[in-house]
């Protein structure tokens, strides 16, 4: 048969893409491919590509896993079930899995299905395959009954019950259990396991039929008719679930096979007795002897009980188009429930606020906890962290929950929020005062929710073919086309996030007014943006008299910035971040700033760079290299972007040894036991990638961009290498290498294991040649050897002493007898300001280093004092790392992070942190030009384990007022008039559409 003759869903089969799950392999090696559900035929009059879809199979204009099943392999009546299931004409229920179409190949023997996409099976996650998102534990449980109870109800046995035949449709929202494969193949899964050639695992081997019921037709390939059989392989599932791939009958097939024949559940026990599907599954798999008892429907009731989630309909928190938001619990704390029809005209919207608000997780983002069905099936939950009021509440004095944080704190939480949004490549769309929360919890943050009119962008535009959002809000570029929807153009032009940055700036002077919108009241405030007519702004400054100085007065400035008419003069809210940021840390008497985890899904080995444009870090797992960047330093690890990058198959990033930056931020290079690899930045492509063996660091040039050194631990040699080309450009010979440091353009420090460091020059017109120019003797032993640029001396740490050197002397200039073996090391950088370039004191800060022993954490200033310590702490640490600015020096050791100010040498804070002590290294988050803690973020590097990463946050301390001088003019506030004024709204903790 040619090819333009095969069936369709038989061509589509073959272009299709594996899913990435154990079922792939079954069914004629047919299930599980995936294609873009076009079928698509040359239209030879126009010369294009046109689609065709087939009128059994209209659905097919999306993604779907096709399955080819042998013709003598279907059931009798095969044709009938699937027509129901079509279109979900005749069978149409969440939990069960729909056919879209099919086709037969009669001349070849063969049937094509097309099936409703799925991630993975039962299997895969209790076999730790699938990591992937799952529904709550009473879900599963209710949603597998749910599913094969309403099979019964239709009068349809499945006959064929295991954990392969139970999917995940993880893409859809809820996430949904579904029944798949009945009354469509003989005896599936058991007849393909039966063929396999190959060896299978013993988990793979349980999936066979015989191993999930009591029917004597184990063995037959004819369907089973009793739901006796199902409610008991149905009972078995659910323990196999709940124990992560336990069988209630038995740890081995002998003794499962006689177990079950005897009704014997001896591994039951395991399970225990008051969880609340103990009972109901106990009843499932030692059936009544009293015919016609529906156990399966019993349990399902039972289920249906437990669900995690209860709703008070007599407690109406918020209402609107798409749904209502009432006072629920979920897993017994309270919750807000958001219930919204499915069989509503907006499904389309109700999809895309759950898809994309289930994955965002942040501190000023309103959680969607978890999102099911009703019990009925018709209607959609959302469950939703409880809050204590909105915005509009507080500011219209109907809010009763904790004192709110000082209002600049407010601002920084709102723009951080909605911020993350927007770094995860969305934009919100109708940001107001009734969409920003209050938490019930303390310390309070404000969140942004309601993401109904979220939309994807890309490059931080976004197309629109309808304006979402409230008009009293929207931005005068969105609003201009409602303004005049008579000449509303047919393609709406793409927007920027700008238009949610328009509206927080609204939002700020409401809060910071306690009410009044920027641009008038509900009826004049949209024709007033559209003029850019700001009166209330305008009103409030001058009433205020307010000055430069003052808190309010610089709020102002910033949301003057906000609220721009044009979009290219308004800034964004990283800026925002930025700027608020700053009055934070002006305002210690009433903020304070806290150390803390953030959790960053950082694994193996991390590397940052800070460039000229923007902070970067790269980090490295098993399979993926993946870049973090944002625009400034002050913008909350959360909320960096994320790019990945697929490593090769050929490189295990595991096995990863050193992974560094070149100076410019361009090239990445890392090494493995055996390979060598460059990628460029930003694209992500393999610059070269080199089989070699014995690499234990990276050292890249300091100056030339595409020069780097390898060397292996205690290896005779150090490789250059041109990172352009690939080529190695010459070895240098040294024995033992223990250390490798540049110190200039063309000159390499090599410390050996013999105690050497000899100093090699390359010819500049020639780097091929180099040749030795100076040689020093520390001692045996030493692992630490630092260059430091401000004062170009050398120094070399270990054999119980510390020697500092410089190029124009043999000996050591400064040397300190150490009585215990150096753990941490680290030399003090200081950038300097141009006046103290070369004086006493930059040279006397960049003197500055920073040790620790057995015995405690030290600081030596040779040039203050020679021989004179000074203590830090009596605390041992693994490393020692100070700040790029010079300003903070913080040790790791003893699951303790500590942190010192390097300007008088106190401990600042001091935290418990969950890290082994095998830490590889510790890296400073921020540049030469960062003035506020804020800005300082911390990479930790443990071998073996993720990277953990650490940001000061701010939080409420003791609230005090000050105020100060110089008044605000239209200078200060750069007054081409461009800012907003709020209306009242209903009173509600959640705003619903």
């Amino acid at each position: 048969m040619a090819a333009d003759e095969q069936p369709k869903l038989e061509q589509l089969l073959f272009q299709g893409k594996k899913l990435d799950c154990k079922t792939s392999i079954f069914g004629g090696g047919c299930w599980g491919l995936l294609f873009d559900g076009h079928w698509r035929e040359k239209n030879e009059n126009r010369g294009t590509e046109k689609d065709r879809v087939k009128s059994k199979a209209p659905s097919l204009k999306k993604e779907v896993a096709v399955r080819r099943i042998k013709n003598e392999d279907c059931l009798d009546g095969w044709k009938a079930v699937a027509d129901k299931l079509i279109e979900g004409k005749e069978l149409n229920h969440n939990n069960v899995l729909r056919v879209f179409g099919y086709e037969e190949d009669v001349a070849n023997g063969w049937r094509y299905f097309a099936l409703e996409p799925y991630t993975a099976t039962l299997y895969d996650y209790c076999d730790y395959e699938y990591k992937g998102p799952m529904p709550n534990e009473s879900q599963v449980l209710y949603q597998i009954t749910s599913g094969i109870y309403y099979l019964h109800g239709k009068e349809i046995i499945h006959g064929d019950l295991n954990p392969l035949n139970v999917v995940i449709t993880a893409q859809s929202r809820p996430v949904r259990m579904k029944i798949s494969d009945f009354r469509l193949n003989k005896f599936s899964y058991s007849k393909n396991l039966s063929e396999r050639k190959e060896k299978i695992s013993w988990e793979m081997e349980l999936c066979k039929r015989k191993y999930w019921t009591l029917s004597e037709k184990t063995d037959s390939l004819e369907g089973i008719e009793d739901a006796t059989e199902d409610a008991i392989a149905a009972g078995c599932i659910l323990f196999y679930y709940l124990t992560r791939g336990e069988h209630p009958f038995g740890d081995d097939f002998k003794s499962i096979l006689k177990n079950l024949k005897e009704t014997n559940p001896i591994n039951l026990e395991s399970l225990r007795k008051d969880h609340f599907a103990h009972e109901p599954i106990k009843k499932m798999i030692i059936p009544s002897p009293v015919k016609g008892f529906n156990w399966l429907h019993i349990a399902n009731e039972k289920f249906k009980d437990a669900l995690s989630i209860q709703v008070n309909t007599s407690k109406l928190l918020g209402n609107g188009t798409y749904g209502h938001v009432y006072e629920g619990k979920f897993n017994g704390d309270l919750v807000a429930v958001k219930q919204m029809t499915t069989t509503t005209s907006q499904k389309e919207i109700i999809q895309r606020e759950m898809s994309t608000h289930i994955g965002l997780d942040h501190v000023n983002v309103v959680k969607l906890l978890d999102v099911a069905d009703s019990a009925d099936n018709r209607i959609t939950q959302l469950v939703l962290e409880w809050c204590a009021g909105t915005l509009a509440d507080y500011c219209e004095k109907k809010y009763n929950g904790p004192e709110l944080p000082p209002d600049e704190l407010v601002l920084y939480q709102i723009a951080n929020g909605l911020h993350y949004i927007h770094s995860r490549e969305l934009v919100h769309r109708d940001i107001k005062p009734e969409n920003i929360l209050i938490s019930r919890t303390t310390p309070i943050q404000m969140k942004v929710s309601d993401l109904s009119f979220v939309k994807k962008t890309r490059h931080d535009i976004f197309s629109q073919s309808k304006i979402r959002g409230t008009l009293q809000w929207m931005a005068p570029e969105r609003l201009q086309f409602l303004n005049d929807p008579d000449n509303m153009p047919a393609d709406l032009p793409d927007a920027t996030i700008k238009s949610d940055t328009y509206s927080s700036g609204c939002v700020f002077f409401y809060f910071l007014t306690r009410g009044k919108h920027p641009f008038g009241n509900n009826a004049t405030a949209p024709a007033n943006i559209l003029t850019n007519n700001p009166v209330e702004f305008v009103k409030y400054k001058e009433e205020k008299s307010l000055v430069v100085e003052d808190v309010n007065g610089k709020v102002l400035v910033v949301i003057q910035k906000m609220i721009k008419f044009e979009e290219t003069k308004r800034i964004g809210l990283d800026e925002v971040i930025k700027e608020v940021a700053n009055l934070l840390y002006e305002n210690k008497d009433k903020i304070q700033s806290r150390l803390r985890h953030v959790d960053m899904d950082m694994d193996n080995q991390v590397d940052f760079i800070c460039t000229t444009t923007e902070p970067i870090l790269a980090c490295i797992s098993k399979k993926e290299l993946t870049f973090y960047t944002r625009e400034n330093s002050s913008i909350p690890f959360s909320n960096w972007k994320k790019k990945v990058i697929c490593l090769p198959q050929n490189i295990d990033g595991g096995s990863v040894i050193s992974f560094e930056w070149n100076i410019d931020g361009t090239q990445l290079a890392a090494a493995s036991r055996d390979t060598l690899v460059v990628w460029n930045y930003p694209e992500g492509k393999i610059r070269f990638q080199k089989k070699f063996s014995h690499v234990h660091q990276i050292e890249w040039n300091p100056t030339r961009h595409n020069l780097l050194a390898t060397f292996g631990r205690e290896s005779d040699q150090v490789v250059l290498w041109d990172s352009a080309t690939g080529d190695v450009i010459t070895t240098i010979d040294s024995e033992r290498v223990t250390a490798v440091k540049w110190i200039s353009e063309n000159q390499i420090a090599v410390s050996s294991y013999n105690g050497t460091i000899k100093i090699f020059e390359m010819d500049e017109n020639n780097l091929t040649t180099t040749r030795l120019v100076k040689e020093f003797k520390h001692g045996r032993e030493y692992f630490y050897l630092k260059w430091n640029e401000k004062t170009h001396f050398l120094t070399s740490g270990g054999d119980f002493q510390i020697k500092i050197w410089s190029m124009d002397r043999d000996e050591p200039i400064y040397s300190l007898s150490i009585e215990k073996e150096i753990s941490a090391f680290a030399w003090r950088p200081c950038p300097g300001n141009g006046e103290e370039e070369g004086g006493i004191k930059m040279a006397s800060k960049s003197a500055t280093l920073a040790y620790s022993t057995g015995s405690g954490v030290f600081i030596w200033n040779p040039l203050k004092n020679e021989q004179n310590l000074q203590r830090l702490a009596d605390i041992e640490v693994d490393k020692l790392a100070f700040s790029s600015d010079g300003r903070l020096l913080a040790g790791f050791g003893h699951k303790k992070l500590t942190i010192w100010s390097a300007e008088d040498w106190k401990q600042i804070l001091t935290s418990d942190v969950d890290l082994s002590m095998d830490i590889a290294d510790v890296s400073w988050v921020c540049t030469e030009n960062s003035t506020n803690f804020y800005e300082n973020k911390i990479i930790v590097n443990v071998w073996g384990k993720p990277s953990k990463a650490f940001e000061f946050a701010f939080e409420e301390s003791k609230t005090s007022d000050s105020a100060n001088p110089k008044k605000l003019d239209d200078e200060d506030m750069d007054a081409d008039s461009d800012d907003a004024s709020p209306p009242t709204q209903p009173k509600g903790n959640y705003s619903s559409k």
